[in-house]
This record gives structure tokens, sequence and C-alpha cells, in this order.
């Protein structure tokens, strides 16, 4: 019985998250993402693309870098990379990570 459960434990993985939907964080900054929906770290609220796993929005007006397209795409459970899109190809990579509960930063 206790190699079963030995076993289990070993080769079993948690359940990860399988959508880009929530609150991210990095270096004192936090933006929320809930389905179109972008709330950016200075508390604009903007819609973009969504899919499960990546999210495309144009920064708006009054924002630093206004017109720029931004992508998103989740690299695993608590890891998002954004990048600034230049010429259609992905730079300035930035490495988010999930924030901690009750957090922003």
């Amino acid at each position: 019985m206790w190699r079963f459960i030995f076993a289990f434990l070993l080769f079993s993985s948690p359940a990860l998250a399988d959508a880009i939907d929530g609150d991210w964080c990095l270096a004192g900054k936090h933006l929320a993402i809930i389905g179109p929906k972008i709330t950016l770290p200075t508390g604009t609220v903007t819609a973009g693309e969504y899919r499960r796993h990546e999210f495309l929005y144009q920064v708006p007006v009054g924002e630093v870098d206004a017109g720029s397209l931004i992508y998103m795409q989740l690299q695993g459970e608590d890891n998002m990379s954004l990048y600034h899109l230049k010429d259609g190809k992905p730079v300035d990579g930035q490495s988010w990570l999930r924030c901690l509960p009750n957090t922003t930063s």
C-alpha cells in the first residue's frame, strides 16, 4: 500500500494553470488579465485579443509607448513573458510572475 502511495506522489504532478488570466507582478508593477480585458500597471483598463495562453493589446493613448503592440505568452503556471512587437517580432522580453495571494507586487 505505501509503495502505491509513494509512487502516486512521485509521479503525479500538480494541476497547471491553463490560462493567462490572473494577476501578474514584476518589480513592484502589477497587471491583471480577465478574458479580453487587461488592467495595466497604471490602472488603465483596455481590451485586447485574448487566447488562453496569449494576450495581445495596443497601448492606449495617454500611456508610455502609446500605439505600441504588447504581446504576452504564458510560459508555465506562474510565469508569463511580455514583449513589445517591433516589425512583427517580439523584443525587449520581460518575465512576469503570477502575483502571490493578497499582493500586487
